[in-house]
């Protein structure tokens, strides 16, 4: 029978590399503990990017996708769905919104899963929302080359209520007695939901945002500026070999967490990593939009799009870094290439 041992999670072993991680994370954390009074303005509009870029990168993941104009007017609200896909978009947008700003009062139990589960499909006709399965189902990969496989067979339609109930509990336990790292615990919560795969539709969605939810609880808010789904999209592939491995044995109680809580640790670290630059960038002196943008052409050493260069560079408006673009290109220190959404730039 499946149990959840959030004492010591099958026996967990606190790696080198585990260890290391953490510690950066929370040295990082640390030192930008004062960035809400000293960055407001850059911190909103790395919100703003980051809001776009984790609704697109979560839903992308699953296949869901939409133009870059409509994502935008999407989760700003400044439209209404025109299809099923902007729906979960839009689905989407409003549950992270809800996670941003309501955390604290989220508890972690099977009728707060189950109200953001229908709030994620809340534009949708879908009659299961809300539900937990009421059929078996199967966790399938589909890799970059197009071909999918079975990578694990879930618990029983009958069995997920309670197996649900029990990863809450045990979950809420280990987070009131320390067992572990909440970094750790967030990152053993969220794969034991998706091998649970409780739902019909949006389990891997729902894990994510439910992956904000248990860090910002912890105090890790870095989501929040950061997109972390937008980190996990871009090793996708890696993602899912973590997953089979820490999925081995699985319903034996016998697998490992170790290979899935390494690879969640390096996307938080990353994160905070990439947040740090950001605000450091800020930090150490004014520079012009042209400048920043020279800069980061010269330090990614790839083409990069305009909506990069907002991420990028957070203290300006995508407006002035527009501008700034149709300067540098006019002045030819910048070129131009590819057409439409794939269009990108690189230093001339």
């Amino acid at each position: 029978m499946k149990k959840f041992d959030y004492k010591t999670l099958n026996g967990l072993v606190l790696t080198s590399e585990i260890v290391s991680k953490m510690n950066q994370i929370y040295e990082i954390r640390g030192q930008l503990s004062s960035i809400d009074v000293n960055f407001s303005d850059t911190l909103t509009r790395l919100v703003d990017v980051a809001k776009i870029q984790s609704t697109e990168a979560s839903n992308a993941i699953e296949g869901i996708y939409t133009s870059d104009t409509r994502l935008k007017q999407i989760v700003q609200d400044k439209t209404q769905p025109h299809n099923r896909s902007e729906e979960e978009i839009s689905g989407y947008r409003d549950v992270l919104d809800l996670i941003h700003e309501h955390y604290e009062h989220i508890k972690i139990e099977p009728n707060s899963i189950l109200a953001l589960h229908k709030q994620l499909f809340a534009f949708t006709s879908s009659e299961w929302r809300s539900h937990f399965k009421n059929m078996d189902n199967t966790i399938v990969t589909e890799y970059a080359d197009g071909h999918k496989e079975i990578r694990f067979t879930p618990p029983a339609a009958y069995l997920t209520p309670g197996l649900v109930e029990e990863l809450c509990h045990n979950y809420n336990d280990a987070m009131a007695q320390s067992s572990f790292s909440p970094l750790i615990l967030s990152g053993a919560f969220i794969f034991d939901f998706v091998s649970i795969h409780p739902f019909l539709d949006g389990n891997g969605r729902m894990s994510r945002l439910l992956m904000l939810l248990t860090l910002y609880q912890s105090g890790f808010s870095v989501g929040k500026y950061i997109s972390i789904e937008k980190l996990i999209e871009k090793t996708r592939e890696f993602y899912y070999e973590k997953l089979r491995q820490s999925s081995e044995s699985w319903t034996e109680n016998q697998n490992d967490y170790q290979p899935f809580i390494d690879y969640f640790l390096g996307v938080i670290l990353q994160a905070y990593i990439d947040l740090r630059e950001r605000v450091g960038i800020v930090e150490r002196h004014p520079t012009s939009a042209s400048d920043l943008i020279i800069r980061q052409l010269q330090q990614k050493l790839q083409p990069l799009s305009r909506r990069d260069l907002v991420g990028l560079i957070p203290q300006y408006s995508e407006v002035t870094l527009k501008r700034a673009l149709a300067s540098l290109h006019k002045d030819g220190r910048i070129e131009l290439i590819g057409a439409g959404r794939a269009s990108k730039y690189v230093l001339k």
